[in-house]
C-alpha cells in the first residue's frame, strides 16, 4: 500500500508544475491522490474555470522573471501581460503558449478518470476548491503588483540620482500599456510622492481569465449604498481612464523637452548658404509657404538660385500674381495655355525699375491682355527664345520684342496684329535670330516684302506657311539671296507659287527640309527636278499628288523621305507629347 502511495505521488510530481505541488501540499490533496492507482493519476488542473494560474514559480518556469535591470523591468511586465492575454479560456480549443505541460496533464487525467470510472465508483478527488484557487490567485496578483510598484519607485529614484546624459545609466521609458482582463495600467515612471492611505490604494491587478467564473463573479453589480450611508463617488470607468490617451501624442525625453523649452532657434546658427542648400530640395509650393515663417526665411526663399525654372502651364494666375513670379528672377518660365487675370502688374510698363532674368519664355495659347503682355515683355531684355503663338500683338509689343537683341528663336505662329512696320522693325533689330515661325499670321503683301528684305542672314529655319495670295516667286528669289544657308523652309499653303519658285529653291545648297504642300500651281512633274538637290532629305507635298503618282515619285527619289511630317516644328517650344520642357529645357524640378 505504501508503494502505491509512493508511485502515485511520484507520478503527480512528474505531471504537475512546482507551483501546483506547493499548493496541493497546503490543502492536503496528496493524501487524496494516494487512493488513485499509479497508472491512473490526476492533475491539479481539475478546475474548469481557470486552465492556468500564474505564480512566481510558474513564471520562472515559463522564462518570465523580474530582472534587476532597470531597462528590463518594463519588458518583464509586458511579457506577463502577454502571457495572461494569450491564455485561452475553458470554451477555447487553442493551447496556451506557456502552459502546455499542465494542460496535457489535465487532459491525461480526464482520460484516466473516464477509463477507471467503474473502479473508483463515486470517488471524487478535488485538488483545489474554488475558494482556495481564488485565494491563491489573489495572493499572486498582490505580490506581482507590489513588486511592480517597488520597481517603479526604484526606477524613479535612479532617474533622479543619476546623470541623464550618461550612456551607462540612461534608462528607457517606453509608453507601454498593459492590458489584462479589460483593465489598463499605464507603465509610466511616476513622480515621487507619498503613499496614500490603505483604504485609498488601487485594487491589485487581477490575473484571472476574462471568461472564468471568478471574473464573472467580480463583474456582478453590487448593491449601491444609499445616500444616508455616505456613498463614495463612483469609480472611474474604462472609458474615462482611456480619455487622456485616445489621441496620438509624441513622447519626448527630458533632454529633448529641455532643448525645446529653452527657446533656442538653431536655424539662427546656420548660415544662409546652408539654408539655401536645404531649401533647394523643396517644391515651389513649399517654398512659398516657408517664406511666411519669418523674415529670414522669406529672404532666403526669394533667392534667385532657388527659382531657376517654373511651369505654370494650364494654370490660372490671379491679379498681380505674374508680378510676383517675374520678381523671382527665374530664367525659364512656361505659361502655355495659362489664364492670366488682369491686372497682372500693379504698375505700367513705363515705370519699370528692374529687369528680369527671363531667357526662355513660352506664352503659347496663353490668355493675356495687351497691357499685361507689354509690361511683361518690358521686363525682358535677355530673352533667347520666345513663343507668342496665337497671341494678340500690336506695334508697342513688337517694339518690346525688338529690344532683345540676343533673341535666337521667335515663334509668332497664328499671332494677330502684325503689319509691315512691326515686322520690319523686328527683323532689323533681331540680328542673332536663327529660327523664325511666322506662319498663318495673315500678313499683307507689304509685310511679306519687309520680311524677306530685312530678315537676318543667319536664319537657318523659316516657316512662312499660310501666306495665300501674298507670297510670290519674287519673294522666294529675294529670300534665297538673303538667307543662302537655310536648312528648313516651309512654304505650305502659299498657293501663288509657280514652278519658277522651285528654280530659286534649288539654289539652296544646304536645304534639308522643304514643304510646299497645297501649292496647287506647281505641277507634279516639277517635283522630280528636286532630286538634283544632294542635301535635300525630306519633302512634304501633302494634297498635291494621287497615290499612283506618289508611288512613281518615290521610285524616282529613293533617297528623299516624302510626306514624313504633318506639322512643322520650326520655333515651337514643345514637339509631340513633351509637355514638361521647352526647347529641350526642363521646366519642372
Amino acid at each position: 500500500m505504501s508503494g502505491r502511495k509512493h508511485k502515485g505521488a511520484e507520478n503527480i510530481e512528474n505531471l504537475c508544475p512546482v507551483a501546483r505541488k506547493r499548493s496541493t501540499s497546503k490543502n492536503g490533496s496528496i493524501g487524496a491522490a494516494a487512493a488513485v492507482p499509479p497508472t491512473k493519476t490526476t492533475s491539479a488542473y481539475e478546475h474548469t474555470s481557470s486552465p492556468s494560474v500564474l505564480t512566481f514559480e510558474a513564471l520562472e518556469e515559463m522564462g518570465i522573471g523580474m530582472l534587476d535591470s532597470e531597462e528590463s523591468s518594463s519588458s518583464a511586465l509586458s511579457a506577463i501581460a502577454l502571457a495572461v492575454s494569450t491564455t485561452s479560456d475553458e470554451n477555447s480549443n487553442e493551447t496556451t503558449p506557456c502552459t502546455n505541460v499542465a494542460r496535457m496533464a489535465h487532459q491525461q487525467a480526464r482520460l484516466s478518470l473516464n477509463s477507471t470510472a467503474s473502479t473508483l465508483d463515486n470517488t471524487i478527488i478535488e485538488v483545489f476548491s474554488e475558494d482556495t484557487q481564488e485565494r491563491t490567485l489573489q495572493q499572486s496578483a498582490e505580490k506581482l503588483h507590489a513588486l511592480a510598484q517597488a520597481k517603479r519607485t526604484a526606477l524613479a529614484n535612479s532617474e533622479c540620482s543619476s546623470n541623464s546624459n550618461s550612456p551607462s545609466k540612461r534608462t528607457r521609458n517606453p509608453l507601454a500599456t498593459v492590458t489584462c482582463n479589460n483593465q489598463i495600467e499605464p507603465l509610466l515612471p511616476p513622480a515621487p510622492q507619498q503613499q496614500p492611505p490603505p483604504q485609498q490604494q488601487q485594487s491589485p491587478l487581477s490575473l484571472l481569465p476574462s471568461t472564468s467564473k471568478q471574473a464573472l463573479r467580480q463583474k456582478k453589480p453590487t448593491q449601491a449604498p444609499t445616500a444616508a450611508q455616505g456613498a463614495p463617488p463612483p469609480p472611474q470607468t474604462l472609458t474615462s481612464r482611456l480619455a487622456a490617451t485616445e489621441n496620438f501624442f509624441v513622447y519626448r525625453t527630458p533632454a529633448m523637452s529641455a532643448h525645446i523649452s529653452s527657446g533656442i532657434n538653431y536655424f539662427d546658427k546656420l548660415s544662409d548658404e546652408i539654408l539655401l542648400d536645404i531649401f533647394k530640395w523643396l517644391p515651389k509650393k513649399t517654398l512659398l509657404r516657408i517664406a511666411t515663417v519669418c523674415r529670414r526665411f522669406n529672404r532666403c526663399a526669394r533667392d534667385e538660385t532657388l527659382w531657376t525654372r517654373l511651369d505654370l502651364g494650364l494654370r490660372t494666375l490671379r491679379p498681380t500674381a505674374l508680378e510676383q513670379v517675374v520678381k523671382r528672377g527665374m530664367p525659364i518660365l512656361r505659361l502655355a495655355q495659362a489664364e492670366i487675370q488682369d491686372p497682372a502688374f500693379t504698375y505700367e510698363a513705363s515705370s519699370i525699375d528692374f529687369q528680369s532674368r527671363l531667357q526662355y519664355l513660352d506664352l503659347s495659347l496663353a490668355s493675356i491682355s495687351l497691357s499685361s503682355l507689354r509690361t511683361l515683355l518690358a521686363h525682358c531684355r535677355q530673352l533667347k527664345k520666345l513663343s507668342l503663338e496665337h497671341a494678340e500683338l500690336n506695334d508697342e509689343i513688337c517694339s518690346e520684342i525688338a529690344q532683345n537683341s540676343s533673341l535666337e528663336t521667335l515663334n509668332l505662329s497664328m499671332a494677330s496684329g502684325l503689319n509691315a512696320n512691326s515686322v520690319g522693325q523686328m527683323m532689323e533689330s533681331l540680328t542673332k535670330l536663327n529660327s523664325l515661325n511666322i506662319s498663318w499670321t495673315d500678313l499683307s503683301a507689304d509685310a511679306v516684302t519687309a520680311l524677306v528684305t530685312h530678315i537676318p542672314s543667319n536664319v537657318i529655319r523659316l516657316n512662312v506657311a499660310g501666306c495665300r495670295r501674298v507670297l510670290f516667286d519674287i519673294h522666294v528669289a529675294t529670300l534665297q539671296k538673303r538667307c543662302p544657308q537655310l536648312l528648313e523652309l516651309d512654304l505650305s499653303d502659299c498657293n501663288s507659287l509657280t514652278p519658277a519658285a522651285l528654280t530659286s529653291i534649288m539654289k539652296f545648297n544646304s536645304l534639308e527640309y522643304l514643304s510646299v504642300s497645297r501649292c496647287y500651281l506647281i505641277p507634279a512633274a516639277s517635283f522630280i527636278e528636286l532630286k538634283k538637290m544632294t542635301s535635300l532629305t525630306y519633302l512634304d507635298i501633302f494634297g498635291m499628288l494621287s497615290d499612283a503618282a506618289m508611288e512613281v515619285l518615290e521610285k524616282q527619289m529613293p533617297k528623299i523621305g516624302i510626306n514624313k511630317f504633318i506639322h512643322s516644328s520650326v520655333g515651337r517650344p514643345t514637339v509631340g507629347t513633351r509637355r514638361t520642357s521647352i526647347w529641350g529645357l526642363r521646366t519642372r524640378d
